[in-house]
């Protein structure tokens, strides 16, 4: 039996007592006046008391049930964040390893220096494969920027879902804390 079940039982319970004694006042004609009205003051003075006593539970039950609510909306919130945050960090570790292959098969078509371009026959020739490594060297210049970028987001990622996560764990225990006061 919870403690607002035995408080409003209680309440009843004097509430039928002081009716009861407010019923047999009539009969109790031989006992001093000064008794009678001291103890209906008494009882009506104890359920004061209770009613104030359950006012005060239920506005603190009210109180806590709002709280809860409230830290249980930000939880989810916070889930919701936390799953975002994950679903991009993951997407930008994929681009990340697909950006690395490519750079690999760049690097892989061989040497940008120049080298292999100086032992051709013909000036047609070394033109047209210094043009082609000047715009591999583009092409690779350009993707060593892209790799960057994405190794910076998905550094800034990490570090926000890991700031969120901290986030998360103290709402959790903001709820655990109100659970516990609840009980």
């Amino acid at each position: 039996m919870s403690r607002l079940q035995i408080v409003l039982t209680t309440v009843v319970v004097l509430a039928r007592a002081a009716v009861a004694l407010g019923a047999r006042t009539p009969l109790l004609a031989q006992a001093p006046a000064a008794a009678r009205p001291e103890t209906s003051d008494a009882a009506v003075a104890a359920l004061v008391a209770e009613v104030r006593a359950l006012r005060a539970d239920l506005a603190a039950a009210s109180r806590n049930q709002l709280r809860g609510q409230l830290l249980l909306g930000r939880v989810q919130m916070q889930e919701q964040r936390l799953a975002y945050l994950d679903k991009q960090r993951a997407e930008t570790a994929g681009a990340l390893m697909a950006q690395a292959q490519m750079m690999s098969m760049m690097r892989f078509q061989g040497p940008v220096d120049g080298s292999g371009c100086a032992a051709l026959p013909s000036p047609d020739q070394r033109r047209d494969c210094e043009q082609n490594l000047s715009m591999r060297k583009q092409q690779l210049a350009e993707q060593e920027r892209r790799e960057q970028q994405l190794r910076n987001a998905e550094s800034e990622l990490a570090n926000a879902l890991s700031a969120e996560q901290a986030r998360w764990s103290d709402f959790n225990a903001r709820l655990d804390e109100l659970e516990r006061s609840v009980r």
